[in-house]
């Protein structure tokens, strides 16, 4: 684990969406383990933020609660017999404000299929490859899940890509989000993570 300065510079409160804690234990180009708690009524959310993939692979495991894994397809290149299976949505890139990106920006149209994703539950867990496309559902209040992110695959400057359901181009707005985390809610959420894993 690194020590509380460089938690507190990699992690956030209100991470994508209100509610939602990102505490980061360590960081290096290879591995990156990193802790999410979600609270207040994000279980209420048909899905925590839009679809999207990655620049990474990563593992996740449920440290307590449930979610859901929704996986998608986009298909741009869809038959017009097949139209009806896979809904029309907004294809949006992302640039990370983490890394200097000013957030997202309309790209297309484009046909989206919806899989029926797993729900899993404390000490399950599932990997996603880069290219994957997904979103959380998150089952229950509490809901914690801890992810071993894995090297980048996608370089720093480059875009990854966010879906929305098709009829307004907008982008996200993006204001309140993205808030450092202070030490003393790092310390509170490092010894919930610990209770959790019966090191203390």
């Amino acid at each position: 684990m690194d020590d509380i300065e460089t938690i507190c510079a990699n992690s956030f409160r209100n991470f994508h969406t209100k509610g939602f804690d990102y505490l980061c234990l360590s960081r290096t180009p290879e591995l990156t383990r990193k802790i999410y708690f979600f609270d207040g009524e994000l279980s209420q959310l048909p899905e925590l933020v839009m679809p999207h993939d990655h620049r990474y692979a990563f593992v996740t495991t449920v440290l307590s609660g449930a979610v859901r894994n929704k996986t998608f397809t986009p298909l741009p290149g869809i038959r017009p017999e097949l139209k009806a299976l896979a809904p029309l949505y907004d294809r949006f890139e992302y640039r990370t404000p983490l890394n200097g990106g000013d957030g997202f920006a309309w790209v297309r149209e484009e046909h989206v299929r919806e899989h029926s994703g797993g729900v899993y539950t404390r000490g399950r867990h599932y990997r996603s490859e880069r290219h994957h496309v997904h979103t959380l559902d998150i089952r229950c209040e509490g809901t914690v899940i801890m992810l071993e992110q894995l090297a980048d695959e996608v370089p720093m400057d480059a875009p990854t890509s966010a879906w929305r359901r098709a009829g307004d181009r907008t982008p996200p707005n993006l204001d309140g989000l993205y808030e450092r985390m202070a030490p003393d809610h790092a310390r509170l959420r490092i010894g919930q993570f610990l209770d959790l894993i019966g090191n203390r």
